[in-house]
């Protein structure tokens, strides 16, 4: 069955894991996922993750010397306590799943359910990449019957662009993840631009790798349900990158401001100069999720003269009428600019879940027009996946 293409992508920071995945003496394995294959292994090959028939999903780690073994990640809400076999093994079963692709990673010796080490699965090449409160995971795909709206289906495909630019705001070069849509190379049409923003410890890439922008895109252009255009997938930190070098305390207290700094007079200019792109706020779009949200209402609510369709998804704001009076102050002028004000949140979110209630209600109370989209989930990829596909073919209407 053609099954949707997977970022396989070589992580090795795993020496935490192999601390603990010690291998029985003289023990050699395959290297093979599913146990296929011989070579120097670090005993039997273990299969993990193992996608079973009934869409649940059983996990495996090698710790001999751990005490306790919780699975944890962007799966079902909970954690899952796994068992020690007599080879050192550890496992679990979880589900049965809706069919997604979900994230997941190995807490190691935990006290009372806090603390212990944080490893990701040694077994497992496919990975969601981040940093801090949302650290590197392993990524798991639940198939369903047939392809669904996020595969790569035989569709005319767009392309993906890593462009390089200087951001004068910044100091420094940076980098625009950027999605032409199919039939971009052969032709002279101009296109409505989304710029779409990651959340806090994600990267500019997050949106292609993760959250399969792409492919989602090239299927909704495909059936008819969402107009061509391109999108721009900037870096959302003050710093030239993750990693880079150090950020200036004076940035980090300046942050939102210079990010919408970098995307107003750097990356739009750099966008509309080498793309061939329509340049008006009706076809200029400003949005992203969980801190990409937040960006997207401290840049979009003050700035309705360059984008008049706004998307946030898992984020909201308390108090939104005063912190950003001009919105609020002629609600029939705010309605008659935006094409779409979006905001979405799952039902279960219970990071952000009070500030994107709060705006909402802020929104009704003042008459602001929008479209609110209470949808199952936390705070999570499988929510922003589906947010994206929801809400591309409501835009540039």
């Amino acid at each position: 069955m053609f099954r949707r293409t997977t970022w396989l992508i070589s992580v090795f920071a795993l020496a935490v894991a192999m601390a603990y995945a010690q291998a029985p003496a003289g023990g050699r394995g395959g290297s093979g996922r599913g146990g296929r294959g011989g070579g120097g292994g670090r005993g039997p090959a273990l299969v993990s993750p193992q996608v079973n028939a009934d869409h649940t999903i059983t996990l495996r780690f090698r710790a001999p010397n751990a005490k306790t073994v919780d699975a944890i990640g962007e799966i079902d809400g909970k954690d899952h306590p796994m068992t020690k076999d007599d080879s050192g093994t550890w496992s679990v079963t979880i589900g049965p799943l809706t069919p997604d692709i979900y994230n997941y990673q190995f807490r190691i010796d935990a006290v009372n359910g806090a603390g212990g080490v944080i490893a990701m699965d040694p077994q497992n090449p496919q990975v969601k990449l981040g940093f801090g409160a949302f650290p590197p995971a392993s990524l798991v795909e639940v198939p369903g019957d047939g392809l669904i709206f996020d595969d790569a289906k035989p569709v005319p495909h767009g392309t993906v662009r890593l462009e390089t630019y200087d951001s004068k705001t910044i100091g420094a070069p940076r980098t625009l993840w950027i999605y032409t849509p199919p039939g971009y190379e052969k032709g002279n049409q101009k296109y409505p631009v989304f710029y779409l923003l990651h959340g806090s410890g994600n990267i500019d890439s997050s949106w292609i790798l993760t959250g399969r922008e792409n492919y989602i895109m090239d299927n909704l252009i495909a059936e008819g349900k969402s107009k061509p255009m391109i999108i721009v997938n900037p870096l959302g930190y003050v710093e030239e990158g993750v990693g880079l070098g150090p950020v200036r305390e004076a940035d980090r207290t300046a942050a939102a401001s210079a990010f919408g700094d970098d995307l107003i007079k750097d990356v739009i200019p750099y966008v509309e100069k080498t793309y061939r792109t329509l340049k008006d706020a009706d076809h200029r779009a400003l949005g992203g999720l969980s801190m990409g949200g937040g960006q997207t209402i401290s840049v979009g609510f003050p700035h309705l003269d360059l984008f008049h369709t706004l998307v946030i998804m898992s984020m909201g704001a308390q108090n939104a009428d005063t912190t950003y009076p001009a919105f609020f102050a002629n609600p029939a002028a705010t309605n008659k600019t935006l094409k779409l004000l979006w905001l979405g949140v799952g039902k279960d979110d219970n990071l952000v879940g009070p500030q994107a209630k709060a705006l909402e209600a802020t929104l009704v109370a003042k008459g602001i027009k929008h479209v609110y989209s209470l949808s199952e989930g936390r705070h999570e990829w499988v929510v922003w996946r589906h947010a994206l596909y929801e809400v591309a073919p409501q835009m540039f209407r």
